[in-house]
């Protein structure tokens, strides 16, 4: 037998079929972007998804390939299935870029449940507020000020446009060697990001649809691309199924632990199970009363408690 194996990154799922990309040293991200194939996955295997390391078995005299190991994953991103239970959505990404804009409104509390799902994930969250160039000074003003609350709590942080110089300069320097995919309410100018990024995506999608004969799913299934551009490598996914987060099945020990501003200060609260709300000696009511902590993230917090009344 003439079998050889190669690791790989899988790019879609289909289903029954696989797209990957074989790892090579053609690029520094060590992944070709359109070398892309189909195999099929051994039944013993769980869910595969895009950004998923696996290994494959090569049979030459055959011309197949097939998928017999799942590589540990660093990160899955999830969403939950209904009675199903949790369903994978994609792996090894390092950061949500969530993405918000006026028009249609700066959704801080949309912007919040995101950073939820990426501490429920094991990742980061990356505050993207969008169409710069469309903002009054007072707007821009205000956004700005959003955006150094969620810096002042260690997250990254961007205000961009698509649309006028420097553009997404910013968000360039934050992809550079991470894995993200970009989430947000519709109108935000996700796909306008993403065609900045990947310029060359009907090429890309082309060389998926080639390799596994699902040219007409290429745009609602989950793809994982890796991109250079000005310098700066990185990878993306584009999920059209990671469009908004429920988080009405989380406990409140949840919500408490994904609040990073609300988690430190409630070190020095009283009662170790504070809701923050009404105890005596709660240090998150005193930080929001001096300012410390943003009213409007403690009135979002409030509300993610209460989640089954959103």
């Amino acid at each position: 037998m003439n079998l050889t194996r190669q690791p790989a990154r899988v790019v879609a799922n289909f289903g029954a079929a696989l797209a990957v990309s074989p790892e090579t040293s053609s690029n520094s991200s060590g992944i070709d972007p359109l070398s892309v194939e189909q195999a099929v996955p051994l039944k013993k295997l769980p869910l595969l998804v895009a950004g998923d390391l696996v290994e494959l078995e090569r049979d030459e005299k055959l011309g197949s390939c097939r998928i017999i190991k799942l590589l540990k994953r660093a990160s899955v991103l999830e969403r939950n299935d209904g009675r199903r239970g949790m369903k994978a959505l994609a792996a090894n990404l390092t950061h949500l870029a969530i993405v918000s804009a006026a028009p249609p409104g700066i959704d801080t509390l949309l912007i919040d449940q995101f950073c939820l799902a990426a501490h429920r994930a094991g990742i980061d969250a990356l505050i993207v507020i969008n169409k710069a160039d469309a903002l009054s000074e007072q707007e821009r003003a205000e956004a700005d000020e959003i955006l150094d609350v969620y810096r002042a709590m260690g997250y990254a942080a961007v205000l961009v446009s698509t649309k006028t110089e420097p553009g997404i300069d910013a968000l360039l320097s934050e992809l550079s060697n991470r894995a993200v995919t970009f989430v947000g309410a519709s109108g935000v100018g996700k796909s306008s990001i993403i065609g900045k990024l990947l310029p060359d995506l009907d090429v890309r999608t082309g060389a998926i649809s080639a390799a596994t004969g699902q040219g007409s799913h290429t745009t609602t299934v989950t793809c994982w691309y890796d991109f250079e551009h000005q310098g700066e490598v990185g990878a993306l996914i584009d999920s059209p199924g990671v469009r908004q987060y429920s988080v009405a099945h989380l406990e409140p020990a949840d919500v408490r632990a994904g609040y990073r501003d609300i988690r430190d200060a409630a070190q020095s609260c009283r009662f170790a199970n504070c809701s923050h709300r009404v105890e005596p000696g709660c240090e998150v009511s005193v930080q929001v009363a001096s300012g410390e902590i943003a009213r409007w993230r403690y009135e979002n917090y409030c509300k993610l408690l209460d989640a089954e009344d959103l």
